[in-house]
């Protein structure tokens, strides 16, 4: 159950802050032709830096690494290269320990 100091309760609550101004000013300056695009710009950022991000956590956090935040930020920051480098990393360990 999620609390007030979840993780993802509060990346939630920051992305939902930023759109909204964000969907305002687009439909502003670009009219309501323009709201394509944002929608395409969310779904963008809802899979680059929500989804893969947050599998990132959540497998990190599963598999017990001492290194979560690191991992989930770099995951953010660098979207695909980030989670699949972590991926990857984590793949030969897992090689190295079933030797």
């Amino acid at each position: 159950m999620a609390t007030t100091r979840s993780p993802i309760l509060i990346l939630v609550g920051l992305v939902a802050a930023a759109f909204v101004p964000l969907a305002v000013m687009w439909v502003v300056v670009g009219g309501v032709e323009g709201v394509a695009y944002l929608l395409g710009f969310a779904a963008y950022f809802l899979v680059a830096h929500v989804a893969l991000p947050g599998g990132v956590y959540f497998d990190a956090r599963e598999r017990g690494s001492n290194s979560v935040l690191a991992w989930t930020a770099l995951a953010f920051f660098l979207p695909f290269v980030g989670a699949a480098f972590y991926f990857l990393v984590w793949q030969s360990r897992l090689g190295e320990l079933a030797r």
